[in-house]
């Protein structure tokens, strides 16, 4: 009987249920870095990632860090008690027991892990706790007044740093009511404008400051080795105003963040339901076969490892870790905490789905099997978990061999797919699952709703989206016109479906 339930268990699961337990697991051995990353086109293979060797060198962080409140919640006396904190633990990895202590150690990694990226001065330490600036910004805030996604850095007695950028920055959303979805996009804080401003800030400074914390940090952020005439090394020599201007026009729910683009900014991941992805960001940058890749892939990002990655021979193959405000070197989170960060992340659920399959949704039910939209989107996650090519990629037959693709090409915008440190050429098939709390669709949030996802005036040059700042100018949105030609009830019936997943 056992075994014929095992059977039933996809491989993934199985792979999962059969490491051992956190203290024991490596994030970096050789053998399973082997084949993580997909190949590049542009560079002709996958990218050079970090040896085992390499990896377990750099200097190990497990550092505690402490929320940062609106001023007018902030508990009394609160920056007098920081500065009189030593450094600490920010998990005791020898108290982890059972898998609730290895979830629980994973949230606090989750909203705590020492940020890569310290904005450091006194001037920033001020400019957070101004109401303007705050409001301005628009970075959401917990019920108790925790501006998440920002947190206080005790290195040494006496001394307070402002970090930015945990998992909490993207991945929190803050519902009408208050209460908080952990894994969820925020698409709430408007990066691209926040970025806009800042960069308006520096260039206000002085031309130095322009050029250290904007210019230079963009050059290494975003240029591609192994793209001839890149634009996003050219973009980082335009006029500030300008600069910011790119930034302005970002929807919401989307960050230009490392490895992406100004130009090709990319959709914030939900975390709820990514364990059973087999394909890691939007363009499938890296396979995900077990915890150890979901590990890997934090180490990547939130301790941004990646910056080590190579992406060609020569000097220019190597990120500046200097110029991306990374001077003092890349520190690794020890192996158990990026252990209990996937446990957590892999413990994420939804919401309840107020949406019922009755009356018309019932109907949609019946458009989308007629539509054969599950030809894509199958499965009980709605998904068939493969690749499908970016418009212009045509993959080798090497390539072919080496990753579960499509054939078809739903035509979307590919250059974030084509030009960027991500471009493999592909796309991820998305999971419909979730789509109810979803205000920024496709993977450059192009589309607000799934009204105008449907719509076929989203082909017509005068095309404005619900999700665009009104400083873009109205454009077309190709790509995807599967349900476009949809009667209206149908398309309404299918968008009732649709939100009952």
């Amino acid at each position: 009987m056992a075994l014929r339930l095992l059977l039933f268990i996809p491989v993934s699961a199985l792979l999962v249920l059969a490491q051992p337990p956190g203290e024991n697991i490596r994030a970096w051995a050789d053998q399973a870095v082997a084949g993580y990353r997909l190949p590049l086109p542009g560079l002709g293979r996958a990218p050079r990632v970090l040896t085992e060797a390499e990896y377990y060198a750099l200097p190990e962080v497990n550092l505690k860090t402490y929320p940062v409140y609106t001023p007018d919640k902030e508990p009394p006396n609160y920056m007098q008690w920081l500065r009189e904190q030593g450094p600490k633990p920010l998990v005791d990895i020898a108290s982890l027991k059972t898998e609730a202590d290895w979830i629980a150690a994973g949230r606090e990694v989750f909203y705590g892990r020492e940020l890569p990226r310290f904005t450091g001065s006194e001037d920033n330490l001020q400019l957070i706790r101004n109401p303007q600036i705050l409001a301005a910004y628009r970075l959401q805030t917990s019920r108790d007044g925790v501006l998440l996604g920002l947190r206080y850095v005790v290195r040494e007695k006496g001394k307070v740093e402002l970090g930015t950028d945990t998992c909490a920055m993207c991945h929190v959303r803050v519902m009408k009511d208050g209460s908080i979805v952990e894994g969820l996009a925020n698409t709430f804080t408007p990066f691209g404008p926040l970025m806009g401003n800042l960069t308006r800030r520096y260039a206000q400074m002085s031309p130095q400051m322009m050029e250290q914390r904007r210019r230079a940090h963009m050059r290494e952020d975003y240029r591609v080795p192994f793209l001839k005439d890149d634009p996003n090394l050219a973009v980082a020599d335009l006029p500030a105003e300008e600069i910011a201007k790119l930034y302005d026009q970002h929807p919401l729910g989307v960050h230009g963040r490392t490895n992406t683009s100004l130009l090709y900014p990319v959709k914030i991941a939900n975390l709820i339901g990514v364990r059973r992805y087999s394909y890691l960001d939007r363009t499938g940058t890296a396979r995900q076969r077990d915890i150890t890749d979901m590990m890997r892939y934090s180490a990547s990002v939130g301790d941004v490892a990646d910056a080590l990655t190579v992406y060609g021979d020569g000097g220019d193959g190597k990120l500046r870790l200097e110029k991306m405000g990374l001077a003092s070197g890349v520190k690794r989170t020890p192996d158990a905490l990026l252990y209990a960060l996937s446990k957590f992340i892999y413990s994420l659920q939804p919401p309840r789905n107020p949406n019922e399959l009755t009356g018309e949704a019932l109907k949609g039910k019946d458009v989308f099997a007629r539509s054969k939209c599950a030809d894509c989107h199958s499965g009980p996650d709605y998904t068939n978990n493969k690749l499908t090519l970016a418009k212009g990629f045509a993959p080798s037959a090497e390539t072919r061999k080496q990753v579960n693709v499509m054939r078809r090409s739903v035509e979307t915008d590919p250059n974030l797919a084509l030009k960027t440190r991500k471009a493999t050429g592909f796309y991820r098939v998305p999971s419909l699952r979730m789509l109810w709390l979803e205000s920024s669709f496709l993977h450059d949030g192009s589309i607000g709703t799934l009204e105008e996802f449907f719509d076929p005036k989203r082909l017509q040059p005068d095309f404005r989206s619900s999700n665009w700042p009104a400083v873009t100018r109205p454009h077309a949105v190709e790509g995807h016109r599967f349900g476009l030609d949809l009667s209206i009830a149908d398309r309404r019936a299918l968008i009732a479906f649709l939100r009952t997943l």
